[in-house]
């Protein structure tokens, strides 16, 4: 048991970041080696300088994607050729200004990932699944009871 307990803590990693307000409704955030700014629109009291919180969080769910898709390929040895997501996010805006009795994240998200291998033959269901269990950032919006729909399209090409 307490082997066990030894491993888990092993594998855990903490990741720490500094946040200062730089501006009214926007405010700089230091990760690591990098630093990035938040902000709102002018609509909404911000300065329109940069993405919003949930911008960066649906932006974050492709990147966290993509980077499972790069190593599942390559613990699968298979060479990718192109891969591209995108992505589209549903918000109750009366959630966040406190209007109705509604979460105030996303409510539905829908991602599609385009990914062409090098290889004809490539098991897309086993594929898929174990990209979707692993991906930290799909996780979170499964798990926080979000609508999320991942539209594959593996090895096909572009539909105009």
């Amino acid at each position: 048991m307490a082997d066990q307990q030894t491993q888990k803590k092993s594998a855990l990693r903490s990741i720490e970041t500094q946040s200062k307000r730089t501006s009214q409704f926007q405010n700089e955030h230091a990760i690591r080696d990098f630093t990035f700014t938040i902000d709102e629109p002018e609509k909404l009291g911000g300065s329109n300088e940069a993405l919003t919180p949930m911008e960066y969080i649906i932006g974050s769910l492709n990147g966290c994607f993509m980077i499972v898709v790069e190593m599942v390929a390559k613990e699968k040895e298979l060479t990718i050729e192109k891969l591209d997501a995108s992505s589209s996010g549903a918000i109750d805006r009366r959630g966040l200004f406190g209007t109705a009795d509604v979460s105030p994240h996303f409510q539905t998200v829908t991602l599609q990932v385009d990914v062409t291998f090098a290889e004809e033959e490539v098991d897309g269901e086993d594929f898929i699944q174990r990209v979707q269990k692993r991906c930290p950032a799909y996780n979170l919006f499964k798990d926080a009871d979000v609508k999320i729909e991942v539209i594959w399209n593996i090895n096909k090409e572009e539909q105009a």
